[in-house]
């Protein structure tokens, strides 16, 4: 981990909701939303980057006073909520979305979560308690989630396991799965089939050449495996103090944890040139 010292004006700011701008409530804290609104009104364009569909990022995009186009779905989805209109969609093949589906019978432990056409669906209506707090609304219960489908790719694929057993099912996916997807965990309890190409880095660099923004200008945060491609490719690439191992080693600075406004504190630093709290956050892990 190295401390970006001459980095050039942030033009491109993307942060990531659970875990980084959301509290373990599902909350954005006063400095959060204070941090962030700041950066739009000086002109930096600001995204949300997250693996959370259309419907369940927008009413954070709306608080958040959010200015780019929406990465949703793990990168899989750039919308531009200003236009109304689908910028890249990128898609899992639909029959590995099958095959993958079908996993719910061998390991009835993993529950299958579908994603498909800004909509949300479930086998098991045990999950709707699980799943609503978390996406904003109730997902949808069917009997068979590949006859959803209907010959379509999906948008993708995630399976809600024990938090213990999300690295046995990382790695048992990814064997699965091989070169055809890939396979992340975005929370300790979501292990996610996404497309490829459909990563939050691929998603970020394809925005910044769309808004003009150099790589150097780019400024990425958050907290889990699924932000590892954002935070390796940005110019300035932040961790947050409850990041996984992996997003930490990665980044250029680590932030405090969320229950600290880490996101808040990082904003202040690189974007807004407020540096003392960084600074002496930065000392003592030093």
């Amino acid at each position: 981990m190295s401390t970006p010292n001459a980095t050039p004006a942030i033009r491109l700011l993307a942060v990531d909701l659970d875990g980084t701008t959301l509290d373990h409530e599902g909350q954005i804290s006063p400095r959060v939303l204070a941090a962030v609104r700041a950066a739009t009104e000086r002109g930096v364009w600001v995204t949300i980057a997250t693996g959370r569909n259309l419907p369940s990022s927008r009413p954070f995009a709306e608080r958040l006073g959010i200015n780019a186009p929406l990465i949703c779905q793990q990168g899989g989805l750039v919308y531009d909520l200003t236009q109304g209109k689908v910028l890249r969609h990128v898609t899992l093949p639909h029959t590995l979305s099958c095959e993958l589906l079908d996993l719910e019978r061998e390991h009835p432990e993993w529950k299958a979560v579908l994603y498909h056409d800004s909509r949300i669906y479930i086998t098991q209506a045990d999950l709707l308690d699980d799943m609503q707090p978390l996406i904003g609304y109730a997902p949808t219960v069917v009997a068979d989630l590949c006859a959803v489908l209907d010959a379509q790719d999906a948008d993708k694929v995630l399976f809600t396991v024990q938090p213990e057993d999300a690295p046995r099912a990382l790695h048992m996916l990814r064997e699965r799965v091989g070169a055809r997807a890939t396979v992340v965990q975005s929370h300790a309890r979501f292990v996610e089939v996404i497309p490829l190409e459909a990563d939050k880095g691929s998603a970020l660099r394809w925005l910044a050449q769309y808004l003009g923004v150099p790589r150097e200008a780019v400024m990425a945060i958050g907290d889990q495996g699924n932000d590892d491609t954002m935070v390796a490719w940005a110019g300035v690439g932040v961790a947050m103090g409850n990041a996984s191992p992996t997003t930490k080693a990665l980044a250029d600075w680590i932030a405090p944890p969320i229950d600290q406004d880490g996101a808040a504190i990082a904003i202040e630093r690189f974007v807004l040139n407020v540096h003392a709290e960084a600074r002496e956050w930065l000392g003592e892990q030093n």
